[in-house]
């Protein structure tokens, strides 16, 4: 009798962890799970950004998927956006807002809208988020209100403010330390996500924006004329290379062994370079040159190249490249496509 109870207990436990197997298995991915999200910043004066989906194995783009989801438009210019625990983070500079959404479905969840004053970046540290605001004009186009919002990610409240110097922009977090980019100056600044203070920071060339880890853990700095590569490790800079003028877009593939950069020089044509990690010397020739590029994002599964078009009053278009520079093929995105997001 014993024995026959203990059969049943094992396999009543058995018929358990397989229904739990196949509630698991079971589970449905968001339309949105696995592609690229496509950032379109949207013209600053007429508050049109959108974010946009495209299917690589399908070749189908969707435009305005929050919209297509909520069926309502969420007006504003969206500088970036950001995606931790199943949640994406909407960052609009020009609303002063953040617009919180279900990853992979789109769906609404929360609004951010205190706080904030022209939100750019957004990291998360320490269980909270962290974004980099300009805040308002001072004289002579300066930015001196500039700082960090941190953000309670159970409530999606502004909890305190770190003041940061001028035009604080492209904000990251590695190994357990914040590092951000004041791009009015001349230093990138860390941030102890413990106590929310500053503990110390880098000198870089004027204008540091945004940053990219490569594979040995060690940051590179897009400035405005120059890309900085900082051992953190060990605490110095290790090189600064002067390349092209309107550096504007960093991105790096899935191994970190390389680095792509975009730079858009006035009244010249644009271009992406790509450099290897252990370089000693910026490339003197471009991967790729065109007109009006103004975002570049390289998928870290096949080192694809994205780079989004401005096609002015009309929407953009992303050109596709592989990691010699050949195109591959474009599709149709919203104004200004500005940055991407690949999902897996």
């Amino acid at each position: 009798m014993k024995k026959i109870k203990l059969s049943y207990v094992y396999m009543l436990a058995l018929l358990v962890i397989a229904s739990a197997c196949k509630k698991d298995e079971e589970v449905p991915k968001g339309e949105f799970a696995t592609g690229v999200i496509v950032i379109n910043e949207g013209n600053f004066g007429d508050a049109d950004g959108t974010v946009g989906f495209y299917d690589p194995s399908a070749k189908t783009a969707t435009q305005d998927i929050y919209q297509k989801v909520n069926n309502e438009t969420v007006s504003g210019t969206f500088q970036s956006i950001y995606t931790f625990d199943n949640k994406t983070y909407i960052i609009d500079q020009s609303g002063h807002k953040i617009v919180v959404v279900e990853a992979e479905t789109f769906k609404y969840i929360a609004t951010i809208d205190e706080g904030l004053f022209t939100p750019r970046y957004m990291t998360i540290a320490n269980g909270k988020g962290y974004v980099s605001n300009w805040g308002d004009w001072g004289p002579n186009w300066t930015l001196p209100d500039s700082y960090i919002a941190v953000v309670d990610l159970t409530n999606f409240n502004v909890i305190k403010t770190i003041n940061t110097d001028d035009g604080i922009e492209g904000i990251t977090t590695i190994n357990g330390q914040v590092y951000a980019a004041a791009s009015y100056s001349n230093k990138v600044q860390v941030i102890n996500p413990q106590n929310d203070a500053i503990t110390g920071g880098y000198e870089t060339p004027y204008g540091p924006s945004r940053f990219v880890e490569d594979g040995n853990g060690r940051l590179w700095v897009l400035c405005a004329g120059s890309l900085v590569k900082i051992d953190i490790i060990n605490e110095k800079t290790l090189y600064s290379f002067e390349i092209a003028g309107g550096a504007k877009s960093i991105a790096v593939n899935g191994d970190g062994a390389n680095i792509y950069y975009l730079c858009t020089p006035w009244n010249a044509p644009a271009q992406v370079f790509k450099i290897d990690n252990s370089a000693t010397f910026a490339p003197q020739e471009a991967l790729i040159s065109g007109d009006n590029f103004y975002g570049l994002g390289v998928n870290p599964d096949d080192e694809t190249i994205y780079v989004g078009r401005n096609n002015g009053a009309d929407n953009g278009t992303i050109i596709r490249y592989n990691a010699e520079g050949t195109e591959l093929d474009n599709f149709a995105s919203g104004r200004f496509p500005n940055g991407f997001e690949f999902r897996k």
